[in-house]
């Protein structure tokens, strides 16, 4: 594998995504002295500074595959939802130049990304991330999942790809990942998606993030939550339903297809106070309503939020 950068430069974005002591135990695996005090950044100067072209040599061929193979792990788990972080929107914003958006979303956090991978720039593509690994040009798992997006939109090939190196069974990883269509936008290219067909939950990845239909769903049990919003406290109700079947929200009677409808085992709904109350909700009722589907990435619950009202049936 032939890169056009240099060791010393592979080595800074690597070691980005390293923490304060795994960075530590280099500077003690080389002897290097004067390290215990510093920062992050630091430390990642210090090593770079301090290390001989060999031994960059020798810690690339040791942490490299390390390195790379966690964060594409996470990256696949983002995409899988099974991760602290989901993957909330992707956007093109510039096909022509293979810029795509990334937004990711944490229990109470988001992280946007940035990549353009063109057949001109694979040897050092333009990337930005707000994530503390991402944010000094190392490849953090948002990188990766837009790496992986633009693999699977044909932008380059895999054979060509020399910057760093990659898992064996890598293309073995990513075969079930495919992308799927989201929203146009008269501003850019719009919306994609990647779901992995793989998993179980491959069906209702279709619906994630968007206005849906429940057209049945039986109450199987009732939770009552309460949240606190600038020291307010309100309560709501998490509704486990099961035997449910979605499909997309559709404005005219005529759009409906029964065959855009999913049956799913288990779902759950985020019904406020009021709603709760003014329908009497209990154990077995079936229940029918428009809302919005999210993942939460706490409980690691798909929940249709955003209901204004419930239908019995």
């Amino acid at each position: 594998m032939k890169r056009k950068i240099d060791d010393k430069k592979l080595l800074n974005y690597l070691l980005q995504a390293l923490n304060v002591d795994e960075l530590k135990q280099i500077c003690r695996d080389y002897q290097i002295k004067g390290f215990s005090k510093l920062k992050k950044t630091e430390l990642v100067d210090f090593i770079l500074d301090s290390l001989a072209e060999e031994e960059i040599q020798e810690t690339l061929n040791q942490k490299e595959l390390e390195i790379v193979s966690k964060q594409i792990n996470l990256a696949i788990q983002k995409i899988n939802g099974k991760d602290r972080e989901s993957v909330a929107d992707i956007r093109i914003v510039n096909e022509d130049e293979h810029e795509v958006e990334l937004r990711f979303k944490g229990f109470n956090w988001e992280v946007t990304s940035f990549i353009s991978i063109t057949p001109e720039n694979l040897d050092n593509p333009e990337r930005d991330c707000d994530c503390r690994i991402g944010s000094n040009m190392g490849f953090c798992s948002h990188f990766w999942v837009g790496f992986i997006l633009s693999l699977k939109q044909g932008w380059f090939k895999l054979d060509d790809w020399t910057l760093t190196a990659v898992p064996e069974d890598f293309k073995k990883k990513i075969d079930s990942i495919n992308l799927i269509p989201g929203e146009k936008s008269s501003s850019d290219s719009g919306s994609v998606g990647l779901v992995d067909e793989s998993t179980d939950d491959v069906q209702i990845k279709r619906f994630l993030d968007k206005s849906i239909t429940l057209y049945q769903g039986e109450i199987a049990s009732i939770e009552e939550k309460t949240q606190t919003y600038q020291e307010i406290e309100s309560k709501y109700y998490l509704i486990s339903l099961s035997n449910a079947r979605i499909g997309p929200r559709v404005q005219k009677k005529s759009d409906f297809n029964e065959k855009d409808l999913i049956d799913l085992e288990s779902l759950n709904l985020r019904v406020s106070e009021n709603l709760f109350l003014n329908n009497n909700l209990t154990e077995g009722m079936n229940v029918k309503a428009n809302g919005k589907l999210t993942r939460d990435n706490f409980l690691k619950l798909y929940v249709v939020k955003n209901i204004r009202k419930i239908q019995l049936i």
